[in-house]
């Protein structure tokens, strides 16, 4: 999930569970489409075991969470920045909460190699020092284990719609990476058998500003047939493109 950026990296926009939850279960079809898209993809590119230790950097109010936690009985630790976050979550689901705590992906308090898998999706392109953390998360996965990450994608139709819209946000972060130059990054890292992933092409991003309706609910239906068809094979287009493979063990990925 959307992890909320710490008092400097966003100005005055200010990410609640509340909006989130409003977005993540909005009644907008395309919206619907995308969240449980992401769903999708988490749970093919992570591939969970039970007793597998996980973490999830950036959990937020629990969106991604309850879907690893109905998957596969693993050990699950959450992180997000936002202590509100954190404690909606922990309200929400009280025994799972015991294993969230608020902290920075951009230095992770625990060993080398501590989990089987770690996924952080939503919140790099929100993060100025994107790329350090992602060699955080590569640091705490253990030899062999599976790495998750997302990024928004620069090559999307929508890159420069919306960030012509966010230049209004000040102080606000929205960072559009080529894919293919993070797939190489990933690979540096000691990140291989990379598959990639993308949530959605046209579907993922509805435009509802007064009486404009882009593209129009009543076209949802097979609208999101097609957008699906055509992500699953040109995921380099997609809106937000992810990232599943394997930290390398001393033989090689």
């Amino acid at each position: 999930m959307k992890t909320s950026p710490p008092t400097g990296d966003t100005g005055d926009f200010s990410w609640t569970p509340a909006f989130w939850r409003g977005w993540r279960e909005s009644a907008n079809p395309y919206r619907g489409h995308k969240s449980h898209r992401d769903l999708e993809v988490v749970l093919r590119l992570l591939g969970l075991q039970p007793g597998q230790r996980v973490l999830e950097v950036g959990c937020g109010y629990g969106w991604v969470s309850r879907a690893i936690w109905d998957a596969a009985d693993v050990s699950w630790v959450g992180m997000d920045r936002s202590a509100d976050m954190i404690e909606s979550l922990r309200l929400a689901a009280p025994r799972r909460g015991s294993s969230t705590f608020v902290g920075d992906g951009r230095s992770l308090p625990f060993r080398a190699g501590s989990f089987d898998s770690v996924l952080c999706t939503g919140v790099l392109m929100h993060v100025r020092e994107d790329l350090d953390t992602v060699r955080e998360l590569v640091r705490v996965l253990r030899p062999g284990g599976r790495l998750v990450v997302s990024v928004n994608n620069a090559l999307s139709p929508y890159s420069l719609p919306v960030r012509v819209w966010n230049g209004r946000k000040q102080g606000f972060i929205q960072q559009f990476r080529n894919p293919f130059s993070i797939r190489r990054f990933l690979h540096a890292c000691g990140v291989g058998r990379i598959e990639v992933a993308g949530d959605g092409i046209v579907a993922t991003t509805p435009i509802e500003r007064g009486s404009i309706r882009f593209p129009p609910r009543s076209l949802a239906a097979p609208l999101c047939r097609v957008d699906r068809w055509v992500s699953d094979r040109l995921p380099w287009l997609a809106y937000e493109v992810w990232f599943g493979g394997v930290k390398a063990t001393s033989g090689g990925a």
